[in-house]
C-alpha cells in the first residue's frame, strides 16, 4: 500500500498518515515561546540554544526562519493550484486575518483591566486604535500603548506580530509568478535569479539595506525573503523525483553544523536549512497523524498569543524563567487549539469561494 494511502487505526477510527509539517510548525511556535521566555523575563536573548552555539543561533531564529521556509513551500503550491488571483488571495486572507483580528481584540480587552487610571479614559487613548488598525493594516505595525507594561523588561504588547507583515508581503510577491505558475522550468530560472539577488544583497550590501526601514525594513525583507523563496524554489520540483534526497539532506545538515561551529556567514544557513526542514516535513509519521487528528493546526494561534500571554503572566505573577516557559506553553497550546478549532478552521471553510470547480 502506498504511504499516501496508509491509515492508522485509533479507537476504531481510520486516520490517514499525515506528513510532519503541522507538527514541525507547532514545534517552531514553541521555539519562539522558549526564546521569549528569556527575553521577556529580562534574562537577555541567551536561551539554551544560544549558549550551546555560542550565540550563533537562538530557538526563535530556527522557529521564525522555519515558518517562512514551510510557508514558502506550501503557499507556492497553493499558488499553482489557484484558479485565479482572487482565489489565491481569498485563501491567504482567510488564513491570516480572522485569527489576527481576534487576538488583537482580545488583547486590547485584557489590557483594559490593567490600563493605568491616571492615563485617562481608555477608549479615548489614540494608541489603542493605532495598535489595532496598524497591526490589521500589517505595514504600519504598532506594538506599544503608553502606560502598559512600562515596568516590565519589555514594553511591547505583542512583539511577535512583526513577522506577519513580511509573511503577507511574500504572498503578494508570489503573485508576480501567477501568470507562469504552471511552467515549472521557467519558474526555477526566475526564482534562481531572484534568490541570487537576495543572496548578493544579504552578503555584500547588508549595511546599506539596514539603512532603509520605510515603508518596510529592507534588510529583514531580504533575509526572510531568502528563506521563503528557498521554500518556493524547492516546491518547483517534483519531490518524489528528486534523487538522493537523504544524501542531500545529510550534506545540508553537515553544512549547517559547520556554519554553526565556525560561525560562518548566515548565507550558509539560508542554503542548508530549507532543504532539511522540507525533507523532515515531507516525511510521514504516526505522531504527526495523531497530532493532526487531535490538535489540527494550532501553530498560528500558539505563535500569535505567545507574546501577550507571556507578558500578562509576567505582569501578574512575576515567575522565574522556567516557570514562565512551562505556564505559557500550557496556556498558549490551549489557546492555539481553541483558535484553530473555532476561528481559523471555521474561516477556512470559505477558502474555495472563488474556485468554481469546488463550489
Amino acid at each position: 500500500m502506498k504511504q499516501a494511502q496508509a491509515i492508522l487505526m485509533i479507537k476504531n477510527k481510520e486516520i490517514r498518515i499525515a506528513n510532519n509539517f503541522d507538527i514541525i510548525r507547532i514545534l517552531f511556535a514553541w521555539f519562539v515561546i522558549i526564546s521569549h521566555s528569556y527575553v521577556l523575563n529580562g534574562d537577555g536573548p541567551f536561551d539554551p540554544l544560544a549558549k550551546l552555539t555560542n550565540e550563533y543561533m537562538i530557538f526563535s531564529f530556527i522557529g521564525v526562519k522555519g515558518f517562512f521556509i514551510i510557508s514558502g513551500y506550501l503557499i507556492f503550491q497553493s499558488l499553482a493550484r489557484s484558479q485565479s488571483v482572487a482565489d489565491y488571495l481569498a485563501k491567504r486572507i482567510l488564513r491570516i486575518f480572522p485569527a489576527l483580528l481576534v487576538v488583537l481584540a482580545l488583547t486590547l480587552l485584557v489590557v483594559y483591566f490593567i490600563y493605568p487610571l491616571q492615563k485617562g479614559y481608555y477608549l479615548l487613548n489614540p494608541e489603542i486604535y493605532k495598535y489595532f488598525l496598524g497591526n490589521v493594516i500589517l505595514f504600519m505595525p504598532h506594538f506599544f500603548i503608553k502606560g502598559v507594561f512600562e515596568n516590565l523588561p519589555n514594553h511591547a504588547i505583542n512583539g511577535s506580530l512583526w513577522t506577519i507583515e513580511f509573511e503577507f508581503l511574500f504572498y503578494i510577491v508570489l503573485l508576480l509568478f501567477f501568470p507562469i505558475r504552471k511552467n515549472k522550468n521557467l519558474l526555477k530560472i526566475l526564482l534562481s535569479i531572484v534568490l541570487i539577488g537576495l543572496f548578493i544583497g544579504d552578503i555584500f550590501f547588508l549595511d546599506d539595506l539596514k539603512k532603509i526601514t520605510s515603508p518596510i525594513n529592507l534588510a529583514l525583507a531580504f533575509d526572510l525573503g531568502t528563506y521563503f523563496l528557498m521554500g518556493s524554489f524547492i516546491a518547483c520540483f517534483n519531490w518524489e523525483q528528486i534523487p538522493y534526497k537523504k544524501w542531500i539532506a545529510l550534506a545540508a545538515g553537515l553544512v549547517l553544523l559547520m556554519a554553526t561551529l565556525l560561525k560562518l556567514n548566515y548565507c550558509w544557513v539560508q542554503i542548508s536549512l530549507p532543504f532539511i526542514i522540507i525533507f523532515l516535513g515531507k516525511k510521514s509519521s504516526k505522531l504527526a497523524s495523531v497530532s493532526h487528528q487531535i490538535l489540527g493546526d494550532p501553530s498560528y494561534g500558539i505563535y500569535l498569543y505567545g507574546f501577550p500571554v507571556q507578558q500578562f503572566i509576567i505582569y501578574f505573577f512575576k515567575p522565574n524563567t522556567m516557570m514562565l516557559l512551562i505556564c505559557s506553553t500550557l496556556v498558549c497550546f490551549a489557546i492555539g487549539y481553541l483558535s484553530w478549532t473555532f476561528i481559523e478552521k471555521k474561516a477556512l471553510q470559505y477558502k474555495n469561494i472563488f474556485d468554481p470547480k469546488k463550489e
